[in-house]
């Protein structure tokens, strides 16, 4: 049982300690540009449609 985790453990180390050889991250570089693209696009879509009732209870909002 300790061998196995120890193998297990030695296999994640050395997936995140060595560098990556050339082109394998492409893939996921591509995919992490489209996730940012679209939930930038969500959040000003969120802003345009709701925007102008968040400025009002903002500004609706008395500090005593």
């Amino acid at each position: 049982m300790l061998g196995r985790l120890h193998t297990w453990w030695s296999h994640i180390r050395d997936r995140y300690t060595k560098a990556p050889p050339d082109r394998r991250d492409a893939g996921n570089t591509t995919e992490n540009v489209i996730w940012i693209a679209f939930l930038a696009a969500l959040a000003l879509t969120v802003i345009g449609i709701f925007g102008p009732q968040i400025l009002d209870a903002a500004r609706s909002v008395v500090f005593q």
